[in-house]
Order: C-alpha cells, then sequence, then structure tokens
C-alpha cells in the first residue's frame, strides 16, 4: 500500500487538502451520513461584482428546491487547523437542517406578488462589474451604480434573508420596474431604517460590541469635520441609503454644508462636510486605498467620490 495512503488513513487530518480535495472530501462524507436517497451536488453561484462562490447544494426526498452552502469559510477554518472534515460536515448539516425548512415555504411564498409587495427593497451595486449580472435582473441605471431589488424574507419563517428578484420572477409577477422602484422607495426606508453615527464614535462602538443611536439623534454638534457613516440599521447593503426620499436633504439642511460621500462598500457611505479645504484628490486617492487593500472584492462599489449640492447627488470629477 502506498505510504502517504496509510498515513492517511490512518490520520485523515494529516494532509492538509486544497479546496477542492475539501469538497470532495465533504461531499463524500455527507453521502456516507445522508445516505443515497439525498443528492449531493457542487455548486458554482455568481455573486456581487463578478465574484464566484462556490459550495455544495443538499437535496433531501422529495425536496423541489435546495440551498446552497458556501464552503470558503470553512476550508479557511479547516486549512488553519481550527476545523476538521468531521465538524465542517456537521457545521454543514446544522446549516442545511436551518434552511430547508423554509425553501419551499419560500418559493411559493415569492410567486405571490401581492404577499411580497410590501418586503421589496433595492440595493445598489457597482454598474460596470455586473454588466452579465444586470442582464438577468431588473434595474436603473444610478450614477455610475445600478439600482437592484430584493425581497426580504423576515422572521415568518424563522430567518432572515433576501432574494434577489430575477426578469423571470418580475415576468411572473406581471409587474414593470418602475413599480418595483415605487414600492422599494416606499418600503426600504421602513424596513431598513437609516442610520448616521460619527466614524469615531462607531469604530469604538464595534469594538465595544455597543449599540446604533437612534437615527433621530441630535449627532452634528458644533464640529463640522467630523466625518459620518451613513448606513442602515443592520449594516448590511446600507449604500442604498442614499436612495431614501430627502434623506440627503435632510442631512444637508442639518449639517448647513455640502456633502462628500465616500462609498466604503457596499454597506455604507461616509459623509465629509465640505468646510472649503478639503481636496476631492485627496478624499479620491482615499477611496481608491482603501478599496484595494481594506475591501472584499464582493463588497466593492466604486472608486469615485460622490458630491451633494444644490439637492443633487453627482460623481465628483
Amino acid at each position: 500500500m502506498d505510504m502517504q495512503l496509510m498515513i492517511r488513513e490512518r490520520n485523515p487530518e494529516y494532509f492538509v487538502l486544497d479546496f477542492e480535495g475539501f469538497r470532495e472530501e465533504i461531499i463524500q462524507d455527507l453521502l456516507e451520513v445522508c445516505g443515497n436517497e439525498f443528492i449531493i451536488e457542487k455548486r458554482d453561484v455568481g455573486k456581487n461584482n463578478g465574484v464566484t462562490l462556490s459550495g455544495i447544494s443538499i437535496t433531501g426526498p422529495g425536496e423541489t428546491v435546495f440551498p446552497t452552502i458556501y464552503l470558503e469559510k470553512l476550508f479557511e477554518e479547516y486549512r488553519k487547523g481550527k476545523m476538521n472534515i468531521k465538524e465542517s460536515v456537521n457545521e454543514i448539516l446544522r446549516i442545511y437542517a436551518s434552511e430547508k425548512a423554509v425553501s419551499g415555504v419560500n418559493m411559493c411564498y415569492l410567486t405571490d406578488f401581492d404577499r411580497v409587495r410590501d418586503k421589496l427593497i433595492f440595493r445598489l451595486i457597482n454598474a460596470e462589474k455586473n454588466e452579465s449580472l444586470l442582464k438577468e435582473i431588473p434595474h436603473r441605471r444610478f450614477l455610475d451604480l445600478a439600482v437592484t431589488y430584493t425581497v426580504y424574507i423576515d422572521d415568518v419563517f424563522a430567518t432572515a434573508g433576501n432574494v434577489t428578484v430575477r426578469n423571470d420572477l418580475m415576468n411572473k409577477w406581471g409587474v414593470r420596474e418602475e413599480e418595483l422602484y415605487l414600492l422599494a422607495q416606499k418600503n426600504t426606508p421602513r424596513i431598513k431604517k437609516p442610520v448616521i453615527r460619527e466614524l469615531g464614535e462607531m469604530i469604538a462602538e464595534l469594538v465595544d460590541i455597543g449599540e446604533y443611536a437612534d437615527p433621530g439623534e441630535d449627532i452634528f454638534g458644533d464640529n463640522r469635520m467630523k466625518m459620518y457613516v451613513l448606513t442602515n440599521s443592520d449594516r448590511y447593503f446600507g449604500d442604498s441609503i442614499i436612495l431614501y426620499p430627502d434623506l440627503l436633504k435632510d442631512v444637508h439642511e442639518m449639517m448647513n454644508r455640502d456633502l462628500y460621500l465616500l462609498p466604503s462598500s457596499v454597506h455604507e457611505f461616509i459623509i465629509v462636510p465640505d468646510n472649503g479645504e478639503i481636496g476631492k484628490r485627496e478624499l479620491s486617492e482615499l477611496v481608491k486605498s482603501v478599496n484595494e487593500s481594506s475591501v472584499d472584492a464582493e463588497d466593492f462599489l466604486s472608486d469615485n467620490i460622490y458630491l451633494y449640492k444644490n439637492g443633487t447627488l453627482d460623481i465628483c470629477s
């Protein structure tokens, strides 16, 4: 018998597998645990900005829909020695059990437009990096970005998540993109409440696991040189907050200054009040530097900075 095979049989974790080897091992172990009645397949899914995530799908007897369970994070834990194959399989089974109960219900739920119309919300993504995706989903262009739509699934189904609205689903509903936008414009601020915090305070709270302030709190004071974080209440795809009706207008009036908006990621903007001394070039270089060094590819929004002035938001050239 091959020596490496002998060592591997005695100690399965002796060799660190590459990602594909890890996925194959996971599939084989899941088949042993679940049995031949289950279908377990590789699945790669395109995400925001052309990012592809790799995982597996598990389809049980009689199931017509299935969750995709992504493996990148589990593989990283395995590679670092923090989780072995067996522990990874157990975690996948836990995820599958928590998701399968809602998957079938969601499909029936989603096709009924009257049931989802109050849960339609919008997101902002980079238009250029998502050209292929935009061919498949209803959207509208906004500066160098694109407004897209999701259905927010809340705890009615004992879970929370978002389902991207695609052209086939919109056509099944028999509606147009304009109606989706009007509904999302009304729903999103209600479901994802606006949050504005001073940047330093938010960083301190993240370290201390503190709470966000109430969006209505007076946070501006007299110091117009501070930077502020603009996001939503769950800090997930909070970039769409700049689409909320009158929000930038209200912030502009409270600040009494024009506003630079720096895209930190798809999850938030940084507001910098214009004091007449801030250099656009320096702000632009800051955004590009942060995007290159600190923002995951899937979370990238834009390298441009924006200026809100005279009631209009434009790319700052």
